[in-house]
Order: C-alpha cells, then structure tokens, then sequence
C-alpha cells in the first residue's frame, strides 16, 4: 500500500514538474521548479526516509547531522524564497529576516554538503595521511569563508530593503550579490579540490603499477568524481547567474535550484557510500583497511541498507 501510494505521488509531482517547465514562464518556473524536484526526490526516497527515523536511534554523529541538514535545509530555502516572491510588499524588518534566513539556510546547506562530500573523499584517501590534511585544510578555508561572507552580508541589508531605490541602495544590493556568489565560489573550490583529489588517486594507482582495482574501490572512485563533478557543474551555473546585472532581473535565478540539488546529491553521497559498505563482504583480504575506514564513517548514518553482521 505504501508502495502504491508513493508511485502514484511521484507519477503526479513528475506531472507537475513538466507542466511547471512548460507553462510558466522561466523566470517563474525557475522559482517553482525546486519544490516540483525537492518534493519529487523526497518521494522517490519516501521509504527510505522512514526507515531513517527508525534507526537513527539516540545517538548521533556528526555524519548525520549533516544529513538532515542537507537534505531538509532546502525546504526551507524554498518556503522562504517563496514567500519573499509572493510577499505584495515586505516592511524592513520582514525582509532582513527573509536575508538572514536565506543566509543560514545556505551557509548550513553548503557546509553540510561540502562536509558530505569531504567524507566521501577521505573514504578514497583513507591510507594517506598528507592528502586528507590537505582535504581537511580546503575544507576549514571553505568553511571560514562562508562565515566571512555571511558576517558581511549584514553590513548592506538595511539598505538593500528600504523601499526607495537610489544609486546607493544599487551598489548595495550588487555587493550583496557578490557576497553570496563569493559563498558559492568558496563551495565550488572544494568541490573542485574534490575532483583533482579523486582523479589523482586514479593517476597515482596506474603510475605505481596498479591496473586493475577492486569492485568496491572503482566504485567509491567513480561515485565520487560523479558526485563532485556535478556539484561543481551546478555552482558554476548558479555562480554565472549571480555574475549578471542586477537591473537584468536574470541575476541569481538558480540559487534556490542550486541548494534543492545541492541537497539531493548530498543525500545521495551518504546512501551510495553506505551502500557500498554494506558489500564489504564481497571484497578480497587486501580491501579490509578500506572497508573498515568507509565502516566507521557510516556506521551510524542512518540510510533504508543496514550494515550486515561479518561476525
């Protein structure tokens, strides 16, 4: 039944999304579109997620705080773009509040993500200890970054929501687009990092005579440059849309969509890597260090696979 019932919502939001791409207008459907897909995933996932609030248990690591923030952290994103959008007029106070909530909404998204990923990637580099304080090293800068960003942004808010447009309440408002780019360019040198962190991996086994590599191995390291590469695909987008003109109205059209899909791939990082741990079983001897490194980052990630019992 339950089943039924979520083929059947998937089938509708599916449906909506399609009439969302073609009837609106882009600028409008750009605005709808990551509720249709956040909605659509979720639902899509919807077994899954129930299982995840049985097993999660009273103990919690921080693998699955970041979990929940990076999964529901775009809903709230959305409500809140939503409602600024269809807000007839914002008093200042109203809209400051709808900032700030955007701000912590994407500063708790992006780290969240980004520390997902990060997790990912030192399960690849789990025999090499100068690689993963070089990782952990990107990640704190990228980290800091969004807080300076973050910080700064509350110098130019006041000014950007007074109602009366001058040219000071322009330059404001641009540099307030700036910072938020600056954000989304601090997430896409990470992601970056990722990807030549994961490529030379694979240069590194070839060159040392290393052909052939286990299932489990070539998984993780196709997963992850696939996962790293499309993140940084969508920062690059949303980057090149906050770079535009604010009088073209154009600017920052995919933040929103950026933080949904942010959000579903960070999703499924931690499923596919705890996946991937539960078939420890089927490797050879020699992938027992990486299994168990993989093991301990996901043994309390809550996801619908349990980890079988090698006892």
């Amino acid at each position: 039944m339950v089943l039924l019932h979520t083929q059947q919502t998937v089938k509708y939001f599916r449906g909506l999304l399609i009439f969302v791409v073609r009837s609106l207008p882009c600028s409008t459907a750009v605005k709808v579109a990551p509720a249709a897909v956040w909605a659509l995933d979720y639902c899509l996932t919807f077994e899954d997620e129930v299982r995840l609030f049985t097993s999660i248990g009273p103990s919690w690591n921080i693998a699955t705080v970041m979990f929940i923030i990076a999964r529901y952290s775009p809903m709230a994103w959305i409500v809140n773009d939503i409602y600024s959008t269809l807000a007839p007029q914002l008093t200042i106070g109203t809209c400051l509040t709808t900032y700030r909530v955007a701000g912590i909404t994407i500063f708790l998204m992006l780290v969240a993500t980004e520390g997902l990923l990060l997790i990912r990637t030192l399960a690849l580099w789990h025999d090499n200890r100068k690689i993963k304080r070089i990782l952990f090293a990107v990640y704190l800068l990228v980290v800091v970054s969004l807080v300076t960003c973050g910080i700064l942004l509350e110098i130019p808010l006041k000014s950007v929501c007074v109602n009366t447009s001058t040219l000071s309440s322009v330059e404001d408002a641009t540099r307030v687009e700036r910072l938020i780019m600056g954000q989304f360019v601090s997430s896409a040198l990470f992601e970056l990092t990722a990807i030549i962190a994961t490529l030379y991996h694979s240069i590194r086994l070839r060159s040392t005579g290393v052909r052939t590599v286990s299932k489990l191995v070539s998984t993780l390291w196709k997963g992850s440059f696939l996962y790293a590469l499309s993140l940084l695909v969508i920062s690059v987008a949303n980057i090149a849309t906050l770079s535009l003109p604010i009088s073209d109205g154009q600017n920052g059209m995919l933040d929103v969509f950026q933080g949904v899909l942010h959000g579903v791939l960070a999703s499924r990082i931690l499923f596919d890597l705890r996946a991937q741990a539960t078939d420890r079983n089927e490797e050879h001897a020699s992938n027992v260090q990486l299994t168990s490194y993989i093991s301990r980052f996901t043994s309390q990630i809550p996801t619908s696979v349990p980890l079988e019992n090698n006892a």
